[in-house]
C-alpha cells in the first residue's frame, strides 16, 4: 500500500489510577484521545494500572503496552502518549526506567502536557508577571532575578 514512513503515528495511550478515582482518569484519557486526532495519529488503544500496580515499577497493563508496541509497531513509528509525566511515575528514576522499556521497542514517549504550547497572554500581563518577579530599579525597567534553576 504505502510508504511505512507516511502511515499514521500508532499511539498507544497509558495512564495510571492509584485511587478508585475514575471522573479525572477518564478526563486524562480523553486529553489524549483529542490530541492525537489533533496530530493526525492512529489510537490503538489505551492501557491503565490500577490500584498497588499502578504505584510500582512492575505495571501490568505497561508490560501489555510494551508487548503491543513491539507486535504492532512493525515497520512504523510508535508512540506511547500520556497526559503528563506524573501519569508514568513520580519518582523519576521508575520514569526514566519505564520510558526506557518504551525506547527499546522502538518507541517514544509523549506528554501532552509538553506538547501543547501554554495560551497566549497579553503584553499588559505579561508585564505584570515580570513586575511581580523582579524589582523595577528605573521607570519601564525592570530586574528579574534568575535563582540558576532550569527548566
Amino acid at each position: 500500500m504505502g510508504d511505512d514512513a507516511t502511515k499514521p503515528i500508532l499511539v498507544f495511550i497509558y495512564d495510571r489510577e492509584g485511587t478508585s478515582q475514575t471522573d479525572r482518569l477518564l478526563a486524562r484519557i480523553a486529553i489524549c484521545r483529542a490530541f492525537a486526532a489533533e496530530m493526525g495519529w492512529e489510537v490503538t488503544g489505551q492501557w491503565v494500572d490500577r490500584g498497588d500496580a499502578a504505584m510500582g515499577e512492575r505495571r501490568p497493563f505497561w508490560q501489555g503496552m510494551i508487548a503491543a508496541m513491539k507486535q504492532q509497531g512493525q515497520g512504523r513509528r510508535i508512540v506511547c502518549l500520556v497526559a503528563s509525566w506524573n501519569r508514568v511515575a513520580y519518582d523519576l528514576g521508575v520514569r526514566a526506567h519505564l520510558r526506557q522499556l518504551v525506547t527499546e521497542v522502538g518507541g517514544t514517549c509523549v506528554a501532552v502536557e509538553d506538547a501543547v504550547p501554554p495560551p497566549p497572554i497579553s503584553r499588559d500581563a505579561a508585564m505584570r508577571q515580570i513586575r511581580a518577579s523582579g524589582q523595577q530599579i528605573a521607570p519601564g525597567t525592570t530586574l528579574v532575578r534568575h535563582d540558576g534553576m532550569t527548566a
